[in-house]
């Protein structure tokens, strides 16, 4: 009898076992908004640059530009047409604001101190600039069905930057007013550029409809550079010097938020 009442408490609870399971959904098309941060570095140094003093003499300054840390903010949309490669365009803010500085080397005598406060007004401006980016590229992802889903991307694009790099300019006051004077001028003050990048980051679900975003990305750009002192007078008083371009590493985390606009429904088996 206990034999007998045994076999069907077990036949019972079989019975009661799920007989299938489901996956989880696919997200196929996502809607990305993000923030976060990305790195800063220096740019170029002029160790002597000479600074006209009267009309024939020349102070000497160190001069130098750098990319300040700041933030970066966008958006992107992706397409997946198959389970673990899919498509992408992001338009974002990268920032990248140019930071100029200006110490002396050798200045002459000078009651009014003009290129002193030029030099000393370079120095104390804040970081002023940025760069609009726009790219688009290959998103490779695994476990698209997981509650992680780690993911690789490879980018290509242009930025667009408001801010010279070479420009370095700063004001002084005299008894007959408010000036500027360019201690560099540049020919071009508005580059666009070619962008190339790469990234890696996850995706985890945190509602039916939203997902957890987190990347590591690093962003090749191209940006001019002086490569020695400014040498040649200009009709503004300003002077211009060798220029060259060289790829800058603009390392960057994000973390964001996707919206899933469309997905493949899980199956039960």
């Amino acid at each position: 009898m206990r034999l007998v009442t045994f076999a069907v408490l077990v036949m019972v609870g079989a019975g009661t076992v799920p007989a299938s399971a489901q996956t989880s959904p696919q997200p196929t098309i996502l809607l990305t908004i993000f923030g976060g941060v990305v790195s800063g570095h220096g740019l170029w140094t002029v160790a002597k640059q000479p600074l006209l003093f009267g009309t024939s003499q020349y102070d000497t300054v160190r001069i130098s530009q750098s990319i300040e840390p700041t933030i970066i903010a966008g958006a992107g949309a992706t397409y997946f047409p198959s389970p673990h490669v899919g498509l992408h365009i992001e338009l974002s803010y990268l920032g990248l604001p140019v930071d100029a500085g200006c110490d002396s080397v050798f200045f002459h005598p000078d009651a009014e101190r003009k290129n002193g406060q030029t030099c000393d007004d370079i120095r104390q401006r804040s970081a002023d600039g940025g760069a609009i980016a726009i790219f688009g590229g290959v998103t490779f992802r695994a476990a698209s069905r997981g509650v992680i889903s780690p993911y690789a991307r490879l980018n290509l694009g242009f930025v667009s930057e408001s801010r010279s790099t070479i420009e370095v300019a700063g004001g002084y006051v005299t008894a007959s007013g408010a000036f500027v004077q360019e201690v560099v001028s540049d020919p071009q003050p508005r580059r666009s550029s070619v962008l190339l990048g790469a990234a890696l980051g996850f995706t985890r679900p945190i509602s039916p409809g939203y997902q957890f975003r987190w990347e590591a990305r690093d962003q090749l750009v191209q940006q001019a550079r002086l490569m020695g002192p400014a040498t040649i007078p200009l009709p503004t008083g300003g002077v211009t010097g060798p220029i060259a371009s060289r790829l800058y590493h603009h390392f960057s985390m994000i973390l964001g938020v996707d919206v899933v606009l469309e997905k493949k429904r899980g199956r039960r088996y």
